[in-house]
């Protein structure tokens, strides 16, 4: 997922036009920012993109400070544009896996959307152990994403066959109740899906599994509409400190 071999950094659609026009994908986004806490002063956005998400963490939370990372600069640069004006608001860099731009305990919550199924499997561990790091003490990380039902090699029978129906499922809903530019976005990922190329489908038990081994209090998988497409918020929660 390094900036320089990601294959967002040459996504040439409107990506936040595109998007909005999916009620599935509007619905995950809004479910995501409803667990944000009324008193969080810092967030980490990771795989901010274009500052989609970011948008709607500022409009719940105006005085936070909102940090976001993605691996595609031209992504990054499209976000610096878009929040000039906001001084609480900045972009750089970063992956998931490597937040070493950022001290121990620097955020009460990270949050993403849409981002983390690009990680490869063997690196979730490692970026689960990161996130715990940056967050202060009750802190919570907050994933919306798309899962899958099935684990298991890359292109075995069962985990391919899970992957394909349900993304051509996906495919046929945007069609019918988003956007045929939607649709298509999804059609033209489905082999980066089926070879696992930089899109990589976990089930969100998986993520729930490898924050609690990395040392999350307790994680939580809450499902959004429609159920059937498995977009899912994962809530993670860092254990508060033993004396408050």
């Amino acid at each position: 997922m390094a900036s320089d071999t990601t294959h967002w950094n040459n996504v040439k659609i409107d990506y936040d036009k595109v998007l909005s026009t999916d009620a599935s994908n509007v619905a995950l986004l809004s479910a995501a920012v409803d667990q944000l806490p009324s008193d969080t002063a810092d967030i980490l956005d990771i795989g901010s993109g274009t500052g989609r998400l970011t948008s709607l963490c500022r409009t719940a939370l105006p005085k936070a400070r909102i940090v976001g990372v993605d691996p595609a600069p031209a992504m990054v640069e499209e976000a610096v544009a878009k929040f000039a004006a906001d001084p609480l608001a900045s972009f750089q860099d970063g992956v998931a896996e490597d937040l070493s731009a950022f001290p121990d305990e620097s955020f009460d919550v990270a949050i993403s959307s849409f981002a983390l199924h690009h990680l490869e499997l063997d690196t979730y561990p490692k970026a689960a152990a990161e996130l715990l790091r940056v967050l202060r003490p009750g802190g919570v990380f907050i994933n919306a994403d798309q899962f899958c039902r099935v684990m298991g090699p890359a292109g075995s029978k069962p985990r391919a066959t899970d992957v394909l129906e349900l993304l051509t499922d996906k495919a046929k809903y945007y069609m019918r109740e988003a956007s045929f530019e939607r649709m298509l976005l999804q059609l033209d990922l489905l082999p980066r899906f089926l070879r696992e190329d930089g899109e990589i489908l976990t089930t969100p038990e998986f993520w729930r599994n490898c924050l609690l081994d990395a040392g999350f209090d307790r994680a939580e998988i809450v499902a959004t509409e429609p159920e059937e497409l498995y977009n899912r918020v994962i809530v993670a929660r860092k254990a508060p400190r033993a004396d408050s």
